[in-house]
């Protein structure tokens, strides 16, 4: 079986390096990997193609730039034949026996389950957190689970069949897309399991949504975050899973708990943000 790598990308190009360079010190080399460079200046571009050029095997693209959604759908979509994919941002690093351990472990599971099967590890940060795959509440937010029901994206193995049949949501800018995929995953039939062998390191690296448009506003990353939460419970409710009740009520507490929140942080300002940018009028 041949694994290939999706590594989104903008503005980080000593990040992107440093991610190329695990992906290829590899005990086992991926079979392609493909970079999509979100960078909106074009001197940057510049120095991410030079980076990748380092690295035989691994193609770059310039990235559509609207979001981390359209850029894995951009690289996915260019991956030349292959069984199984993973994404990985430029602030991750695989661990030398990622590749090796996902391979094994499909090669041990019976014929049929090979592309039905979801496989997902753990995600190490530089303080010991580790990031391992959970569910989501009813209310949206990520959770602990024996049974897993949302994955962690950069240590995620995917069938490649799985992405002819669906793509990365659009519409979500940023924040909770990978759960998105998952309910829908879980919807066709797939199975997520759990393997701790499979391990990546997470500098967390968000300083580029970490800012506040408006001193009255959160910051970029909680907005697009609790756009995506918004969005993505009425999708799971209205169009996955649907259930006009749980609908009904995960509106009522998300409406009602988001504005206590935002009163308590002097942020009310940050309904227009949340709103505009959740598109959820794409789901009515």
């Amino acid at each position: 079986m041949k694994l290939s790598a999706c590594i989104t990308t903008r503005n980080r190009t000593k990040e992107l390096d440093l991610c190329l360079n695990a992906l290829w010190n590899s005990t086992v080399k991926p079979a392609h990997v493909i970079v999509s460079d979100d960078s909106p200046n074009q001197e940057v571009q510049q120095q991410n193609r030079c980076i990748t050029e380092k690295y035989p095997g691994t193609i770059y693209l310039t990235g559509p730039q609207r979001g981390v959604c359209p850029n894995r759908n951009n690289a996915v979509n260019a991956i030349p034949n292959t069984d199984l994919v993973c994404f990985i941002d430029d602030d991750v690093c695989v661990q030398p026996n990622f590749i090796a351990s996902a391979l094994e472990q499909y090669q041990q599971m019976p014929s049929e389950d090979k592309n039905r099967v979801i496989i997902s590890g753990i995600s190490q940060y530089p303080d010991g957190y580790e990031l391992k795959p959970g569910k989501l509440t009813f209310r949206g937010y990520f959770t602990s689970s024996e049974i897993p029901e949302t994955v962690v994206i950069h240590a995620t193995v995917f069938p490649r069949i799985f992405f002819y049949q669906e793509q990365w949501d659009e519409n979500i800018f940023f924040g909770y897309e990978d759960a998105e995929l998952c309910l829908r995953a879980l919807k066709k039939g797939y199975k997520i399991i759990h393997d701790q062998n499979l391990k990546v390191f997470n500098r967390k690296n968000n300083g580029m949504l970490d800012y506040k448009v408006n001193i009255n506003y959160l910051t970029q990353c909680q907005i697009y975050s609790e756009a995506a939460r918004l969005y993505v419970g009425i999708k799971r409710y209205k169009y996955i899973t649907p259930n006009y009740l749980k609908l009904f009520f995960f509106l009522f507490l998300y409406i009602n708990h988001m504005t206590i929140y935002l009163l308590r942080k002097s942020s009310f300002l940050s309904w227009i943000p949340i709103i505009k940018k959740s598109n959820i009028h794409k789901l009515i």
